[in-house]
């Protein structure tokens, strides 16, 4: 069976890694990456993990899936004094510790997505615009109609707005990505070449249009340079999703300033990150969905919660209702 699975993300990851055991399986990627938000950006000799900050593992499925990666080194604990502010009054402080691990990639989060994707076949800036079916399977075609290959099945790792615009609109698939609407984030990164004094790694902000700052430079295995991210809030985004760039981190380094009582002005570095689908409220339906009748299945942290265990979930659960089909 030849499997196409587009998107390299966590969930088309883990999907083409179960797959492969049974199926001929090429992964297509958009971007030169691999992992989707667990991603890292390099600039002015910094890094900054500038998408997913952490994760948790609740369930034993994901905890299992971690254990060799954390062997590798590839997976660590960021054990971080975490704050909440109420704007720029602090409520409580606590440190994150094994009781609830909180992981992140290293030495960096994209290590995540680049181990995974070893002995995968993958084409990389390679975005797939055309899904035609006939009797014998799907083709599929780039943006200049080149064609990219006839597979067997086809499997959707995207975001939910990014699948409407390409599975067939009579598809269940098509019908349940059309409801979800993904919020966005816009991503501040800032790098200094003399380390902040603050009082935490972490804080969860309320009361402004940041909602997350973190000292990216303290996780686990970091180059040294200081850096910070700091997330906007979902609605923040939302609304000024249009909004020219250099208003936006304007707005946003002003509100690092005041909140974290920090001047900002003393970054050697400072880049604007839009993540147009970041996150999803919490969904009430399955965490995949397969279409035996048209060989077409989706999967992606949009059909739970956008976290990064649901992507690990869903694509593994994909995987397996298709591996029960051919097996």
């Amino acid at each position: 069976m030849r499997v196409a699975v587009i998107g390299a993300g966590l969930s088309g990851l883990v999907a083409a890694r179960e797959l492969r055991e049974c199926s001929e399986v090429t992964v297509f990627e958009k971007s030169r990456g691999y992992g989707g938000r667990m991603a890292t950006r390099y600039g002015g000799g910094f890094e900054f993990d500038h998408g997913a900050q952490y994760f948790t593992a609740r369930s034993s499925e994901f905890q299992q899936f971690l254990e060799p990666l954390i062997a590798h080194g590839v997976v660590a604990n960021w054990r971080a004094q975490v704050a909440e502010l109420d704007r720029n009054a602090l409520l409580t402080t606590r440190e994150w510790d094994d009781a609830l691990p909180h992981f992140v990639g290293a030495p960096r989060m994209n290590a995540i997505g680049q181990y995974l994707a070893s002995g995968l076949t993958i084409r990389p800036n390679t975005t797939v615009t055309q899904l035609d079916r006939d009797t014998d399977g799907w083709n599929l075609a780039d943006r200049d109609g080149y064609a990219l290959g006839r597979f067997d099945w086809v499997v959707c790792a995207l975001p939910a707005s990014q699948m409407v615009t390409l599975v067939p609109a009579d598809s269940p698939l098509h019908q349940l990505a059309e409801k979800v609407q993904m919020r966005a984030c816009y991503a501040l990164m800032l790098g200094f070449d003399k380390p902040l004094r603050l009082p935490w790694q972490a804080a969860l902000v309320n009361g402004a249009d940041i909602s997350w700052i973190s000292v990216n430079s303290s996780k686990p295995r970091r180059v040294k340079k200081f850096t910070l991210v700091v997330h906007s809030t979902n609605a923040y985004a939302d609304a000024n999703l249009e909004t020219h760039a250099s208003a936006i981190q304007d707005h946003l380094l002003q509100e690092v300033s005041e909140v974290a009582g920090i001047d900002c002005g003393k970054a050697s570095f400072c880049q604007l990150q839009r993540w147009r689908y970041a996150n999803v409220d919490k969904q009430p339906g399955p965490a995949c969905l397969v279409d035996e009748e048209m060989r077409l299945a989706g999967c992606g942290d949009w059909f739970r919660h956008g976290r990064v265990e649901a992507a690990f979930l869903s694509g593994l659960e994909v995987a397996g209702k298709l591996r029960a089909l051919v097996e």
